[in-house]
């Protein structure tokens, strides 16, 4: 899944009125280009140059592969974009994944210090793992302390799931906010629908679920092709009919990253790539 890439971002927003500017938090990159090939501090400039001209403040990365808690965060902070780093459990639990994991943390400790707190939005431990919540909690607690612990920082940790997970299992809403994924793509939802799904079915039940805190939709996007779920039917006009819905629920108070600005071609089906 993606967007039209970074560029087509600008001609969707620029069919609106002037007021309907872009109204996302942030944008999902990935450490790797459409080859498969890592980033290079070159590659995450033309990234972060071409995101900061169409106005998002944030990037999330999903990871450290690739040396992005460095590469990207560098190019970010010297364009004054944010990162909300993120933490994948490369090996599916958090008990197999603890050793990488605790590796990586050291890698966004390192960063810190070199960056300055100020250059996050945050670190997420996990994206959508196949664990118990509690498993998972425990390893998002464990990690806040140590970064509290070891270098005073008190940005936000969490967990990234599914808003779907994180509703039947309220344990997850015990971070330091919500992070969630929320794709009407995959719930079958038309794709003029994606920004009111958004905003009137997932944050409703994210709210109900975790009364108090404060909800980030950690990605949210829509397929260029691929296979059709129900009403929802791949293609680049419904992809720009679903990221002009989901600028208008950004304009209406929901806080959302856009997914994602490249086209993958390593990913596995053509619905995850864009």
């Amino acid at each position: 899944m993606r967007l039209l890439g970074l560029s087509a971002v600008v001609a969707t927003f620029a069919i609106q009125t002037v007021s309907a500017a872009n109204r996302f938090t942030g944008i999902v990159a990935a450490n790797s280009k459409s080859s498969g090939a890592c980033r290079t501090a070159s590659d995450w400039n033309a990234v972060l140059d071409s995101a900061k001209a169409q106005g998002f403040t944030r990037l999330r990365i999903l990871g450290n592969d690739c040396n992005a808690f460095d590469l990207a965060t560098g190019s970010a902070k010297a364009r004054g974009i944010k990162v909300l780093a993120g933490v994948y459990a490369n090996s599916g639990t958090m008990a197999a994944s603890n050793a990488q994991i605790d590796n990586d943390v050291g890698a966004f400790v390192n960063a810190v210090r070199k960056y300055g707190a100020d250059a996050f939005d945050g670190i997420t431990i996990g994206n959508e793992v196949n664990d118990s919540a509690i498993n998972i909690m425990n390893k998002v607690w464990s990690v806040r302390g140590y970064l509290r612990d070891v270098i005073g920082y008190y940005g936000p940790v969490s967990s990234v799931h599914t808003w779907v997970y994180i509703r039947d299992n309220p344990v997850m809403c015990q971070g330091d906010r919500v992070t969630a994924n929320a794709h009407a793509f995959f719930d079958g939802t038309p794709a003029s629908n994606a920004g009111p799904f958004v905003s009137y079915t997932v944050y409703p039940a994210l709210v109900g679920a975790c009364p108090g805190k404060s909800i980030v939709i950690t990605e949210s996007g829509w397929p260029s092709r691929g296979g059709s779920i129900n009403q929802a039917v791949p293609s680049l006009a419904n992809e720009q009919a679903a990221l002009r819905a989901l600028n208008c629920a950004a304009s209406g108070g929901a806080t959302i990253y856009a997914f994602e600005a490249d086209d993958l071609a390593w990913k596995s089906n053509d619905n995850e790539r864009r």
